[in-house]
Formats: C-alpha cells, structure tokens, sequence
C-alpha cells in the first residue's frame, strides 16, 4: 500500500513556473510573496486574508476560527509546542472532552442511578483519571513492559476486553456507569495513544507534548491528522521561509476548500431541492417499507450519494489540514484528486489519506513484517486484507461503541455485518488491485488512460457504498442486498 499518494513540493525555488491560469494562483511558488510574508507587514496582511476567509466560511456554516490559534502557535518561535498545548486543552475542555454525555445520561437512567450520581462530577474525575493514565503509560514506555512492546495489540485487547466486562451481570447500576464514563473518555483518543506510544518507543520528549497532539486543536475525528510527534517534525517548518511558504499552501488551500463547499451546497440545493431526488438512506427506506422508487432514481440517489460523500471528505480535511499549515507544519491533503485513480488501490490512497495512514501504520505493516516472508505477493495481500478488512472493522467497532451499550454486545455485533461484507469486499479488491498493478508502457490517451479506469473505480466505490458504516444497527446486510438486486433489476 503507497504511503504518500500526493505530491510533495519543495520551498520556493525563487523561479516561477510556466505561466498558466489557475481558479487559485500558486501564491506559494512567488518569491514576493514568499519573502513579503516573512516581514510583519507581511504576517499582518496575511492575518487580515485568514480572518476573511473565516468570515466566509463562517456565512456557509464551516467553522475556521482555530486559524487564528494557528497563526498564533505559527508565531510563537520556540514556545510553539506549549501554545500548541495550550490551544488543544482549551478546545477539549470546551468541547468536554469529546465525551458523549448523552449516551451516558441515558445510561444512567437506564440502570437507575441517574438521581445518585453527579455526571459533570463524574466526567470530570474521569477526564483526569484518562489523561493521568496516558501520562503514565507514555512516561514507562522505553521500560520493557512487555504491555507496551506492541502497543497497538495491547490496547485493543484491554479496551474491547472492558467493554465485554460491562456485559458482565456483576457491573449492573453504578459500576457499569463508571465503567462505561471511562470507555467513552478513553475512546477518543485510543489511536492518539497509539501513536504517542509508538513516538515515544523511538525519542523522548515531555509527556506534554505528546498530549499537545491528541486530538489537535487543528481538528481530528478518531483519527489523527499529523499522526503523531514523530510525523509532525518532518513536516514543521524550521525557517521563515519554510514557515512563510507553508502558510501560503495553507491560505491556498483554505481557498479551494471554500470554493469547494460553496459548490457542495450548490450541488445538494440542485439535486435535493430543485430536481427533489431523494437522499441515499431515505430511497433505502422507502424500498424496505415496500415503497421503492424508479431504478433510475435509485441509482442518481447512489451516485449522488458518492459525489456529496467524496466533496464532504474533501471539504472535512481540507479545512483541517489547512489549519495545520497556517500553524507551521504542511501537512499532505487529506483527500488528493481521488476521481483521477486508475486503480482501486489508488482511490484507497487518495480517498481518505490520514485514516488509509493509521491501517497501514497499525494493521498493514506490522502483518507485512511478520507473515509469509516467503511469499512475495501473498505477504502484500495478507497484509491488505488485515489492514482494509480486519483493521477497518475494528476501527468502525469502536468508533460506534456506544451500541454495545444501548443494545448489547451481541446485536451490536450483529449489527455489523453489512460493514464486515463491505470491508471484506474492500480488502479483497484492493488486495487483488495491488497485485495486479504493473507500470504502464505508455499513455493510452484520454478514453483509456483517464475516463474508462475513473468510471470503473468511481463505479466500484458507488456499489459498495451501499453496504458502508451504516449509522444505525437495524437493517440488515440482506436487506440492503435486496435493494442492490433490485437496482440492477434481479428478482429475488
């Protein structure tokens, strides 16, 4: 699996590129404003740009106000790291966390204790209960506990293990509460610790600053942007000219990513609104009720469905990675022109770079390292497979953890086997893609080079999507089988 799947460009090189119009200008490529930007008139014009842009995004409803954190952590010089700090535990503590207080309080009056138990109390010693053990566990790692050797394993097992004991008849009422409070503070930041374990294996560094990453202030989901310590030094830039370009890649960025979610909306108002063609889950719906709409209608809804999916990722990431990059580190896109793949494995690579990163980095190596040494290409798809199939599954587990609560361990496992087919497809032909990938001799024009392999990729991802992470546990992998078939007009 390709570990960076986007170009990575140099400083400025002080000669401009052939001249050609772009929708935004290489602004970091122009030696004037490279330099202009190194001087405070510079820094202050270039703060008044970000401070536009927020604006406009804040019209259309995307929050960019960590811009100016960024700027800030940007300018700090060597107090960088603490500001960083700084800036992280203030947005975590005004978001709580990243706590899901509602299951929890349902919980509660669930197992009748909600009138014995303080839940901001309980929160809160269970945010410093969370953080005291991430400290702890980054300060031994390099000790030899055999616990930390394989930190990803190891916190895999004690964290499903736990989840397990919540089942147990003996956790009822009060313990099973707390036992679940601290899961839920815990699980935002499982693959944080994962890659703070593994940085800290490697070089020592504060405790802080490890933590100064766990969900960044620039944004994150369960899965990191930036990985970890580690990662970011290779990316921060160390001059002002670095610095200066960087940021210039983050305002172009931030640009695109504007252009981009004004036409998402644009494009949602068109098709919902204007044509009234129904929502993907919404035509699914009507199917199972007995209600199916036209197969023509059922398949704009899959594509559209596709389309709305790859601009939400697109605009998602591209904010955040823009952040980091006002802030000094020019991190790779997230998701990088993923229509322009010719092969599954390619689309899998530009798609969703970070979370494509965090399989690779836990799942694909690691099997990579240690099974069928002797076996070439099956060592490559074994390796796939445990990172697309068995790592994505377990990764959507536990992103969804909450349904073990609200409906048992076994349901919600159940539950899961319309995203298990769908990660075993996955695996399978992204596996079989990168076997088959040979370099090609020569162009063969646009038809077949660009237009054929983008349909059949793009194609592929719309089929499989119907069967991807469904938010809820109640329709079955049948069930949306069903409305596949009869799609392509199998009767069943």
């Amino acid at each position: 699996m390709s570990v960076e799947s986007q170009p990575y460009d140099g400083a400025a090189t002080g000669v401009l590129a052939k001249p050609s119009w772009r929708l935004i200008p290489q602004i970091d490529r122009d030696p004037t404003l490279v330099a202009g930007v190194q001087e405070a008139h510079g820094r202050v014009l270039l703060c008044c740009g970000v401070g536009l842009l927020a604006v406009l995004f804040w019209q259309i409803g995307i929050d960019f106000s960590a811009a100016g954190l960024a700027l800030a952590c940007a300018y700090a010089g060597r107090y960088r790291r603490v500001l960083i700090f700084l800036a992280t535990s203030l947005l975590l503590w005004r978001s709580g966390f990243l706590v899901d207080r509602t299951f929890l309080a349902r919980l509660a009056i669930d197992e009748g204790v909600a009138d014995r138990i303080d839940q901001t109390l309980v929160s809160s010693a269970m945010a410093v209960v969370t953080f005291a053990l991430f400290s702890g566990l980054l300060a031994m790692q390099g000790s030899g506990a055999i616990v930390l050797r394989r930190p990803t394993l190891g916190l895999l097992i004690a964290f499903l293990a736990l989840v397990v004991v919540t089942q147990a008849s003996f956790t009822a009422g009060t313990p099973r509460v707390l036992l679940w409070s601290f899961l839920m503070t815990f699980q935002p930041y499982l693959w944080f610790l994962t890659y703070g374990l593994v940085d800290a294996a490697k070089e020592r560094a504060p405790v802080w600053q490890h933590l100064g990453v766990f969900h960044p202030f620039w944004g994150a989901t369960l899965t990191p942007f930036g990985k970890g310590l580690s990662y970011l030094r290779r990316f921060e830039a160390k001059t002002s000219e670095e610095l200066a370009v960087t940021q210039l890649k983050g305002v172009k960025l931030a640009a695109w990513v504007l252009i981009l979610a004004i036409g998402k909306i644009c494009f949602g108002e068109l098709v919902h609104g204007q044509l009234r063609l129904p929502m993907f889950d919404d035509n699914l719906l009507q199917y199972l009720a007995g209600h199916p709409q036209p197969r023509l209608v059922g398949w704009a809804s899959v594509v559209v469905f596709f389309v709305d999916d790859l601009l939400s990722m697109t605009v998602f990431g591209g904010v955040i990675v823009a952040t980091a990059r006002l802030a000094g580190f020019r991190l790779l896109r997230n998701t990088y022109r993923p229509l322009q793949s010719a092969t599954l494995a390619e689309f899998w690579n530009r798609y969703y770079f970070y979370y494509k990163e965090l399989l690779v980095d836990h799942f694909f190596y690691p099997t990579f390292v240690r099974c069928f040494r002797g076996h070439r290409r099956l060592r490559m798809f074994f390796a796939t497979f445990a990172a697309a199939c068995i790592g994505n599954l377990l990764f959507h587990f536990i992103r969804d953890i909450h349904f073990v609560g609200e409906m048992g361990l076994w349901r919600a496992v159940v539950g899961e086997q319309s995203h298990a087919f769908y990660t075993f497809v996955l695996a399978v032909s992204v596996g079989l893609s990168q076997m088959r990938r040979v370099p090609q001799p020569a162009p063969r024009g646009w038809l077949r080079g660009r237009l054929l392999p983008c349909l059949w990729v793009s194609g592929f991802f719309c089929v499989i999507h119907i069967f991807d992470a469904p938010l809820d546990r109640e329709h079955s992998l049948w069930q949306r089988a069903e409305f596949l078939f009869y799609l392509l007009g199998v009767t069943t």
